[in-house]
């Protein structure tokens, strides 16, 4: 009996030793996780801010010289225009990797070629190609029941007095305030007269919105529309029996001055101008001199370049190339031209009414200079405004610089 008691006082011992005699401590609960606030949204003040700083890495503010880069391969592309009454020349960025806009530009002294750097702007009338922020564009949102593109680009233009904005985004333009970005309009370009193929670029001149439209073969045209109300007025046709739409493939496209456009056929082997107002239409015919080629070998250039014998495709490349893809503004007798390809950083003054070349402006390149990044000068007062850049590709015309009253030509430039 007396062990027995002893077993069990023994087991109680050990068992309240095991238990250690105390009671468990609480571990104390994790601190909930603070997380900092989500960064505001980008703006489209920051998105510009952006665009400016790459800007500036590829073209100094201040240059007054053609950076060397110009002429690369994907480089951004020079365009020509009139602004109020100067010449200025604008490099555009079409990379579409990034569509910074304009990067630079000039205004150009006819009398010598000097180049004064312009805080770069959209030229007015001509097309930007810029990338979608969601449904805006540069800040220009269309309507929420409007179909996007599924390449996420818009094409836009200013208009000339700069009052108005037009996007173009698929297959519908619309119309903006340009200093409240309130939209105002939309309209198709496909239907009865409408564009028949893939729009390209859009221009704004005078009344009316012209859409250029390419397909994947030699066939690339020029429709016209109102901008008041939309109605399509049809494609650009040539003076002759046939009537046949113009066409920019090898050409191009441009605002001549605030109330007339050009298409340029085959490296300005024609030039077609029209009355924006009144469709009146006007023809200048360049003299082709003789070249290594048989006829049907410079027909088929203009359609196939790889079909011809290479002693004739140096010989047309020699009297075309550089006039393909180049645009134009008019002076009062003599048209000022920005050339490509070999001659690129070239202005040719052209008589207006036979094409011929009378002169030519060279503008400084910083490589002649011996400053890559081209030497700083102060700048302008005004800010000009900038137009897309580089050696056309086939199929497409340039995107070209602006005409509001054209700077004249012929003013130091004889």
């Amino acid at each position: 009996m007396g062990s027995h008691r002893l077993v069990t006082l023994t087991v109680s011992l050990l068992a309240l030793a095991a238990c250690g005699g105390k009671k468990p401590v609480a571990k104390p609960e994790p601190k909930a996780e603070v997380k900092p606030p989500p960064p505001p949204p980008e703006t489209e003040a920051d998105r510009a801010a952006k665009r400016h700083a790459q800007a500036i890495a590829i073209i100094p503010e201040g240059s007054s010289c053609l950076p060397a880069s110009l002429k690369d391969d994907n480089a951004p592309r020079l365009e020509l225009a009139a602004v109020g009454s100067d010449a200025v020349v604008c490099a555009i960025d079409t990379d579409r990797a990034r569509l910074l806009g304009p990067i630079g530009c000039w205004k150009i002294d006819l009398s010598s070629g000097a180049l004064s750097y312009q805080d770069p702007a959209p030229l007015p009338g001509y097309d930007l190609d810029v990338s979608l922020d969601g449904r805006c564009a540069r800040g220009y949102c269309i309507p929420d029941d409007a179909k996007l593109a599924p390449t996420k680009v818009a094409h836009m233009a200013w208009s000339l007095d700069g009052t108005q904005v037009a996007v173009l985004v698929g297959d519908d333009v619309h119309l903006f305030d340009a200093a409240s970005k309130a939209h105002q309009s939309t309209f198709s370009i496909r239907g009865d007269k409408g564009v028949t193929n893939d729009p390209i670029a859009i221009y704004f001149a005078g009344d009316s919105i012209f859409v250029e439209g390419a397909d994947q073969g030699a066939s690339s045209n020029v429709w016209q529309f109102k901008a008041a109300d939309g109605s399509p007025v049809g494609p650009l046709v040539g003076m002759g029996k046939d009537q046949k739409p113009l066409s920019t493939y090898h050409g191009s496209f441009s605002i001549l001055d605030k109330g007339h456009v050009g298409v340029a056929e085959r490296g300005f082997e024609t030039l077609t101008s029209f009355e924006v107002a009144t469709g009146k239409r006007a023809k200048a015919v360049r003299k082709i001199a003789k070249m290594a080629c048989k006829p049907d070998e410079v027909e088929a250039f203009w359609h196939d370049g790889d079909k011809v014998t290479d002693r004739c495709r140096d010989a047309i490349g020699k009297q075309f190339g550089p006039l393909i893809g180049a645009n134009a503004v008019m002076g009062s007798k003599s048209l000022l031209v920005l050339l490509r390809d070999s001659r690129l950083g070239e202005l040719a003054v052209m008589d207006a009414k036979s094409l011929a070349e009378k002169k030519v402006i060279k503008m400084p390149w910083c490589e002649d200079k011996g400053d890559a990044a081209g030497s700083a000068a102060p700048p302008a007062a005004e800010p000009a405004a900038a137009a897309p850049s580089k050696p056309s590709k086939p199929g497409k015309s340039d995107k070209k610089a602006s005409a509001k009253d054209s700077s004249d030509p012929d003013e130091g430039g004889q």
